[in-house]
């Protein structure tokens, strides 16, 4: 691996090595894997694992039975190529800045705007490094989480089907404290890729780390890179594994691993235009509910208007974080990505892994401004995600920080009392 420092070398080449030999024993017993062709709208991986069969797999919610269908979820119509530009008044009509549309986009920003968040910083060299992505635990022992509110953007995603857990990315802070850390999963090569980020976590299960191993990403996992990574005081197992992200990045330039990633980034503009954008895309979206797993992620975003940021709750509760503030976001966006089943074991009661495809395209819902805006997501390769119309132009997020919560494709999500789906064209949140 190319992010193991000189004293785990050898451990590491030991561990990978037992690995490699598990994995050809085992596949000299087993049929050979048939992978299905990708379908025009989707490039889809050639899997390394096979579906558990019925009797193999660990209970599953009905709300995934349609989890091994390679699938789109259906696009927004766009009725007109309309873009997001500047705006057009002269220089000596008095002009307040909130009559101005601000944009920042790959194509004209400055180098002192940060390329996740649309914001400036102070130091420009703070963004020509990777992103810290940083695995960190949401089971219900996990919380409160340190440092969420300071990361520029958080993706959760279910693991095992009965709980989500998060990969937030840090590019222009630099947190002494982030926790509680937890495993990798399967989403994290991609989605690693996409940013060109390393990866920080605390293990993971034999096919995940293989998975990881045979990938490009710079993996700083704390049983090979310990450095970073310290015990937080009075605390229990759940919680008490941190990362100090100044100490991770001490270790990246000392490893000559830092670079700048010269990142795309995201379409930026405020305030929010609404005649600028195609028609039938946008609606009302005060209070938004998303059903990850009842018991212990039931998600609901709600506006306040007042800060201009929606605020999370998690099973009815509000979400805060380890200072006590209330976890919140200038942007939401509800990721349709198609779930998989895998054999990969993840615990000791047998769950398994899931394979969630965030390389091709899909539905991609942006909340912001107490508006929904429906379209759709790109992404694959070394390129951060596009989030675009059906006529291309870009989806135009609020200068801030990101929470992308990637759902299944079948989940409906209720907007304001009404639900939606993505598979269904004529069930869209737009108007």
């Amino acid at each position: 691996m190319r992010c193991l420092s000189k004293r785990a070398i050898c451990f590491s080449c030991l561990s990978f090595l037992s690995i490699a030999l598990m994995v050809l024993a085992a596949c000299s017993n087993q049929e050979p894997v048939v992978s299905e062709p990708p379908t025009a709208e989707l490039a889809v991986v050639v899997f390394a694992t096979e579906a558990p069969s019925e009797a193999e797999s660990a209970p599953e919610p009905a709300a995934t039975a349609t989890q091994n269908v390679v699938a789109e979820a259906t696009p927004v119509q766009a009725a007109a190529t309309v873009g997001v530009g500047i705006s057009n008044a002269s220089s000596d009509e008095a002009t307040s800045s909130q009559d101005v549309t601000q944009v920042s986009s790959a194509d004209n920003r400055a180098p002192d705007i940060n390329p996740l968040t649309g914001l400036k910083v102070d130091d420009p060299t703070l963004l020509q490094r990777r992103p810290l992505m940083v695995r960190v635990g949401n089971d219900p022992a996990a919380r409160p989480q340190v440092a969420l509110n300071e990361a520029d953007m958080v993706y959760e995603e279910i693991v095992e089907w009965w709980v989500t857990r998060f990969t937030a990315i840090y590019l222009s802070q630099d947190p002494e404290i982030i926790a509680p850390i937890r495993s990798a999963r399967l989403i994290n090569v991609p989605l690693t890729s996409q940013y060109q980020g390393v990866l920080a976590n605390s293990g993971g299960s034999d096919g995940v780390r293989w998975e990881i191993s045979q990938s490009d990403i710079i993996n700083i996992d704390e049983f090979f890179v310990p450095g970073p990574y310290f015990y937080r005081p009075n605390e229990g197992w759940q919680t008490r594994l941190g990362i100090d992200a100044t100490a991770a990045r001490d270790y990246l330039a000392n490893e000559g691993l830092e670079i700048d990633p010269k990142l795309r980034g995201f379409f930026f503009s405020e305030p929010l235009d609404l005649n600028a954008l195609p028609e039938g895309v946008t609606n009302d979206a005060l209070v938004i509910d998303i059903p990850y797993p009842q018991q212990t992620s039931a998600t609901r975003w709600e506006y306040d208007q007042s800060q201009g940021k929606y605020l999370r709750f998690v099973t009815d509760e509000p979400f805060m974080d380890f200072n006590g503030d209330q976890i919140e976001a200038a942007n939401v966006i509800i990721y349709f990505a198609n779930h998989q089943a895998t054999d990969i074991v993840e615990d000791s009661n047998g769950a398994t892994s899931i394979r969630i495809i965030i390389e091709g395209k899909g539905a991609a819902w942006l909340l912001r401004d107490g508006k929904i805006i429906t379209g759709n997501w790109e992404a694959g390769g070394n390129e951060t995600p596009r989030f675009i119309f059906n006529n291309g132009e870009p989806m135009p997020l609020k200068p801030g920080n990101t929470w992308v919560e990637v759902v299944p494709l079948e989940y409906t999500i209720d907007i304001d009392g009404a639900s939606y789906s993505a598979l269904d064209a004529d069930s869209s949140p737009g108007r």
